[in-house]
């Protein structure tokens, strides 16, 4: 077997799956897996915050375009943690938007991070990576 291909089914093996309500109280479990995922890959307290805190924003603004559960998958790499929410959106309505605040705070915590909806979906995408290797990054 090619070495690259048993990391890769590690990898995959070690993503958690997340599947929770939309309503704001089942956010504090998703913020404790947020923390756990951060911390396994590497980042230390201020990156774990800032991911953490991403996590809620995103999740939050899913939540508030739909009445179905809402799934969050974590993958980790030895330096980076990346999110990736989905929800199936209320039909017919207005498509999601983040409020200017919210944007803000996911813009000054994420170093990459995507929300919107695409055939039906909500859905976004966010990723840290730990500043302990930022120095040696281009």
């Amino acid at each position: 077997m090619d070495p690259s291909t048993t990391d890769d089914i590690r990898t995959s093996m070690d993503d958690v799956h997340v599947v929770i309500p939309p309503s704001s109280r089942f956010l504090r479990a998703l913020r404790l897996v947020a923390a756990d995922a951060a911390i396994r890959a590497g980042l230390d307290c201020e990156d774990v915050e800032d991911f953490r805190i991403a996590v809620d924003e995103l999740s939050h603004a899913t939540m508030s375009s739909t009445d179905h559960h809402l799934h969050v998958t974590f993958r980790t790499t030895a330096d980076t943690v990346v999110a990736r929410g989905a929800a199936r959106g209320r039909g017919g309505e207005v498509k999601p938007a983040m409020s200017e605040l919210s944007r803000t705070i996911v813009t000054g915590v994420a170093d990459f991070f995507e929300f919107g909806q695409d055939d039906g979906e909500i859905a976004f995408v966010v990723m840290k990576h730990s500043t302990r290797y930022a120095v040696g990054r281009a």
